[in-house]
């Protein structure tokens, strides 16, 4: 028995992940399992019958363990355990593949540090608000992020994430000594910098919410709309009917929250306009998150060089819970 092909390292388990392997023997039926390489626990199993050769599609086996972690509350500068990344190894006939590691993202390269946020790289939050920067880098790269406070307040916090794989820090101005004017991210892959985020610290508008969604790299998103134009209420009162007649049985209510974008480069439209085809979503207020579905089933971007708009609708994933 032997394994003659199988993905790479950092592979998508969002794409196939195809493992081909020879019996090396007559025909027989073999059991193949998928584990945890670092826990030993079992992903999931198949069983092939009367086969010399084979392979198997590990991937829906992965998605469907895999489950996204996102943190209940969000109040200083850190690396986060989102559950992106995973090491597998697979067994057939008492033989065990190479172990390797997967990730949630479709990266270009897997030799080279990418940033995975698509929005623009100067953005806005209140002082008690976060962001996510997520991040892909391999094992030989030591990657560094910096966080540096200006103006009223100052401080300086330096996260060294976990290596390899793809990665994600939270940032924030909470814990600083002041409320500041600006935080400057500064990421630095061996010691050069990469990229750099600025953030500048503003107040919200009364009306303001903020949105957190999964881009095209299944790579957190936070964006602060700055107008919520209207909230709407739909309640719907069920009866029975006894021996009295017909009574009142039930109330069910739903909220549905509509949000504007400031007018921003089409650039940040674009990032903006793929939250209509996320599959998770959230309302964020401080470093809480609301789970909520999108009504959302389509985006206008403006034409090139324009600035533009778009508009969110929302209603809470709960029956019955109150949009913030």
């Amino acid at each position: 028995m032997k394994f003659t092909s199988i993905p790479e390292n950092y592979d998508s388990f969002h794409d196939h992940l195809l493992y081909v392997f020879d019996t090396e023997a007559t025909a027989h039926d073999v059991e193949i399992k998928i584990l945890n390489a670092e826990t030993s626990e079992e992903i999931g199993t198949k069983l092939m019958y009367g086969i010399t050769k084979g392979e198997v599609d590990i991937a829906p086996y992965l998605r469907h363990y895999m489950s996204l972690a996102m943190p209940e509350m969000v109040n200083n500068c850190v690396e986060l355990g989102l559950g992106q990344n995973i090491k597998v190894r697979v067994e057939a006939d008492g033989v065990s593949s190479d172990e390797r590691s997967y990730i949630a993202a479709k990266v270009e390269s897997k030799s080279a540090w990418q940033l995975l946020t698509t929005q623009l790289h100067h953005r806005t939050m209140d002082c008690d608000e976060f962001d996510i920067i997520s991040y892909y880098a391999p094992d030989n790269q030591f990657v560094e992020v910096v966080v540096k406070a200006f103006g009223k307040g100052s401080g300086n916090v330096i996260i060294t994430p976990t290596a390899g794989g793809q990665r994600a820090v939270a940032v924030t101005a909470q814990g600083l000594v002041e409320e500041p004017d600006e935080l400057r991210v500064t990421i630095l892959v061996d010691g050069v910098e990469m990229e750099q985020i600025t953030y500048s610290i503003k107040p919200n508008l009364r009306g303001a919410r903020r949105l957190m969604w999964l881009n095209e790299n299944h790579a957190p998103e936070l964006y602060t709309f700055p107008l919520r134009k209207s909230v709407l209420t739909k309640a719907t009162r069920k009866h029975i009917e006894s021996v009295w007649g017909r009574e009142a049985a039930a109330l069910e209510s739903e909220n549905e929250l509509k949000l504007i974008s400031a007018y921003e480069p089409r650039a940040q439209i674009q990032a903006l306009a793929a939250i209509v085809e996320s599959q998770r979503s959230w309302l964020v207020r401080g470093g809480e998150l609301q789970r909520v579905n999108l009504l959302s089933d389509r985006a206008l971007v403006p034409q090139c060089g324009e600035m533009g708009m778009i508009e969110v609708d929302l209603r809470a994933a709960e029956e019955g819970v109150k949009l913030w």
